[in-house]
């Protein structure tokens, strides 16, 4: 999805592709009520998704804004920030009890995310943009936490992308140019991958131990350095490799003491 966005985003404007997402996404998931009725979109807390979903919405815009100035690989490593700033928000907001190997854990992942950006030269909007984005998720993720005691997978992302559009037909309206039939297709597809990842990795999370499945996650990082290769002839400088490793040990220990301790 990530490598579409960037691809498209060339021609088409990416609050354009934000709207497309989100519209498209709504049309792909109501298909389901046939199969399981209206009560597949019930929520208990509608007033929360629709918060949610405005959050969503600005983190959407922001991403896919960023991705359009920054290599995918930068990106992609950026947007693993978003347990770092769960736990500082869920520390501020909840008082929850933080161990010494968490604040460690914080702490480096804050290193590495300084070492990817690099303040020491210049600080770019791209890399502002999707560390917006990761901050706008890390909320949404501690909402769905709620959520997922209430509604199912399909309702919550449903929602989210319910939410999503609003926002982004109102900041898309200012650039609007009409897609071509390819440019729809791209769209289609962008819209067709993005909501299967995001009700996969909702049912993945209910399913599964955050600690099994975050390797997996991090292939992303080594997809996005291979796809901005061969499409973008995008390679990362050394300072990627090393702040991107310092972010994925801090996330992977976060996620290995968060396993610790259920």
């Amino acid at each position: 999805m990530q490598a579409g966005v960037r691809f498209l985003s060339s021609e088409v404007h990416p609050f354009t592709i934000v709207f497309f997402r989100a519209f498209l996404g709504v049309l792909l998931l109501l298909p389901l009520m046939f199969k399981w009725g209206p009560s597949i979109f019930k929520t208990a807390h509608p007033k929360l998704q629709i918060f949610r979903g405005f959050i969503g919405s600005g983190g959407l815009l922001c991403f896919f804004y960023g991705l359009s100035i920054v290599t995918l690989a930068e990106a992609v490593t950026l947007g693993f920030t978003v347990p770092i700033f769960a736990t500082l928000l869920a520390i501020i907001f909840f008082n929850e009890k933080v161990g010494r190997w968490r604040w460690f854990a914080i702490l480096t992942g804050l290193v590495g995310v300084f070492i990817v950006v690099r303040p020491d030269l210049e600080i770019g909007l791209g890399p502002i943009l999707v560390l917006i984005a990761s901050l706008s998720w890390a909320i949404s993720v501690l909402i769905a936490k709620k959520l997922t005691h209430f509604d199912s997978d399909i309702s919550i992302a449903f929602w989210q992308t319910v939410g999503n559009v609003p926002l982004a037909l109102a900041m898309s309206i200012y650039v609007w140019e009409t897609p071509t039939q390819n440019q729809l297709i791209i769209l289609l597809v962008i819209a067709i991958f993005g909501t299967i990842a995001q009700t996969s990795l909702n049912a993945a999370l209910r399913r599964g131990e955050v600690s099994f499945l975050l390797p997996f996650d991090y292939l992303r990082l080594l997809w996005s350095i291979l796809i901005g290769y061969f499409m973008f002839k995008d390679f990362p400088g050394p300072g990627l490799f090393i702040g991107g490793a310092l972010i994925v040990f801090a996330t992977s220990l976060m996620a290995y003491r968060e396993s610790r301790k259920s």
